[in-house]
């Protein structure tokens, strides 16, 4: 996979946006139409490069245009040519609509935002657009209810990903509801406000970006057909149940899957607190199959008390131990399942910080690990290249060859296989 750097600029001139259909002289979407684009050149300053591109393919100079804003960087899939494009979005605004034309396009037209969508455009141009056409730096005044609901969730220590998922698809739901927007695009701008503020604030759990991309993506299909707020606004409430309606029907597909590969006698190690976890073992324990379960107190945040308080209020046989106590637990126990936080593209695990140690002490002593989760988990924001910045003293990665598979809703999943279910995925994500 390739990765390379782009600025696209947007002039915008009398409420409407410069569209150039590109040449059959250029390297790339001969024959499309786009904005200003060029490649970024070593350690070249985006800007820097955006008002180069301007000058050469329009022939305005930087006193002919207004830098409006600068727009959050997207990252958009390629799949023919296996490029990521790394997109720095600008908008200037022109002081004229005469434009002087090179070699790269043959034609230019000024269009109102709105048409944007009828246009055969390069990848993901209506996206850069909206990362500029909004002001997405200033808090919408009715959101603030469901911004301090976004904080309590960015505190939260004590649930999984999978309640934290769910949670996080609701509250953009709820962001569309307390919007005062009067039409689609300023109630998507608030969507997409949330949406941003949701996936910084947990960015170890992948699922919370996959999600929000999702519902986001849901909407964005209906935003361009000229419907109202309020259908909007109806669309993103029932769109918001039906996700987390078949985020509770697969987790518990993951826990029955799960269930197979318990032992039937035996004992089983895991670490933190999953939903996932519990419910398989909840299962398993159902089933007939009489093993013991090892907790560790999975430090600093202790979760792993919280899983074995309930693991006992079941009647399953638990053991809280320290962590420390792992190297020598490991030689006895049939296996050890765990949860999961994300998924990164080449099957390495992010999960609770000691997992990378358990997983090294259980391939010393052939002991099988197991990750319950599901699919929605794999990260299509590192496989963007894009990889989560997660606290060292919260999460941890550990590597591929350490996870013997991922048991997902679908069945299992080696870890060899997350990209090409990560690719899946990413078909139906507004990033």
């Amino acid at each position: 996979m390739k990765y390379r750097q782009v600025v696209t600029s947007f002039l915008t001139a009398d409420q409407r946006i410069l569209l150039l259909h590109r040449s059959g002289k250029v390297g790339s979407y001969r024959g499309k139409w786009s904005a200003v684009s060029g490649y970024l050149e070593g350690a070249e300053e985006p800007l820097t490069r955006a008002l180069i591109e301007i000058r050469e393919e329009l022939g305005l100079s930087a006193e002919q245009i207004n830098l409006v804003r600068i727009g959050e960087v997207l990252r958009a899939l390629d799949e023919e040519n296996e490029t990521v494009w790394v997109i720095n979005p600008f908008l200037f605004e022109a002081k004229s609509e005469l434009i002087k034309l090179d070699w790269e396009n043959t034609e230019y037209r000024w269009v109102h935002p709105a048409e944007l969508a009828s246009y055969d455009t390069v990848p993901k141009l209506k996206e850069a657009f909206d990362r500029v056409r909004y002001d997405t730096r200033t808090e919408p005044t009715p959101l603030e209810a469901v911004m301090h609901r976004v904080k309590e969730l960015e505190e939260d220590r004590m649930h999984g990903a999978s309640f934290l998922g769910r949670q996080a698809v609701a509250l953009l739901s709820d962001a569309a509801q307390a919007s005062d927007a009067n039409d689609a695009d300023t109630l998507f701008s608030h969507l997409l406000f949330i949406a941003s503020r949701l996936r910084r604030v947990q960015p170890g759990m992948a699922n919370v970006w996959n999600l929000t991309g999702h519902l986001l993506y849901l909407v964005d299909q209906q935003r361009w057909s000229k419907v109202s707020v309020q259908e909007l606004k109806n669309l993103a409430q029932r769109c918001s149940t039906e996700i987390e309606g078949k985020m509770v029907e697969g987790s518990e597909d993951v826990a029955r899957n799960t269930v197979q590969i318990l032992p039937q006698d035996g004992f089983v190690l895991t670490h933190s607190n999953s939903s996932t976890v519990l419910r398989s073992l909840e299962l398993g324990f159902k089933a007939g199959k009489h093993f013991k379960v090892f907790a560790t107190e999975s430090y600093p945040g202790m979760e792993g008390k919280q899983l074995a308080k309930q693991l006992i209020a079941l009647g399953i046989p638990v053991t809280l131990i320290a962590d420390t106590r792992v190297n020598a637990i490991i030689p006895g126990v049939s296996l050890v399942l765990i949860g999961a936080d994300s998924i990164l593209s080449d099957g390495s695990l992010v999960h609770k910080t000691g997992t990378r140690n358990i997983g090294v002490e259980a391939a010393r002593h052939g002991k099988p690990v197991y990750s319950s989760c599901e699919t929605v988990k794999f990260s299509v924001q590192d496989f963007l290249g894009d990889r989560p910045k997660v606290p060292a003293s919260t999460f941890d990665v550990t590597p591929p060859e350490l996870i013997s598979t991922y048991i997902t809703e679908e069945g299992q999943i080696a870890p060899g296989q997350a990209e090409r279910r990560i690719r899946d995925l990413l078909k139906e994500i507004y990033s």
